[in-house]
């Protein structure tokens, strides 16, 4: 008999930006926004319950593919969704998600929740978390830029 072997592991990853809650729910929502902190890579955004993302990059390891469906989007609030992070075609996590969106003194606490199942060969929970932490940090830089280039517009 063989033993399958997996591991099930959590992550938490929580972000305070000083955008207001609907300025970083729109950086989600929008996939034109998104696009932008999260990769050209991204080449399908259907935001809506029951919509999907396809997206992928490469590295010197390959080709990584990511394939999300999302379940429930509460807007403002929360989403909940799963993906599956693929190499070279060869799924080796699979994760459920979720995005919490809170007011924080007029800025917005961001959490983000993430349950997964890796299968080795895989970075695991490690990568993954390496990666949202990655993308979190665009995020940052995509809001303020975004400020930035409102208040040129507003003394202009």
């Amino acid at each position: 008999m063989t033993k399958t072997e997996q591991e099930h592991r959590s992550i938490t990853i929580e972000r305070v930006f000083s955008n207001c809650v609907d300025h970083v729910w729109a950086a989600w929502a929008i996939p034109e926004k998104k696009k932008v902190w999260f990769g050209e890579g991204l080449a399908e955004c259907d935001f809506r319950e029951g919509g999907a993302e396809r997206s992928s990059f490469v590295t010197d390891m390959g080709t990584h593919t990511n394939q999300t469906h999302y379940f429930e989007i509460k807007e403002s609030k929360r989403i909940v969704f799963a993906y599956s992070m693929a190499l070279n075609g060869r799924i080796h996590t699979v994760s459920l998600a979720t995005v919490l969106f809170s007011d924080h003194g007029g800025g917005t606490k961001l959490t983000y929740v993430e349950q997964l199942c890796v299968i080795p060969p895989s970075d695991g929970a490690e990568g993954r978390e390496h990666g949202w932490r990655a993308l979190l940090d665009g995020l940052e830089s995509y809001l303020a830029g975004d400020i930035q280039d409102r208040r040129s517009k507003i003394s202009n």
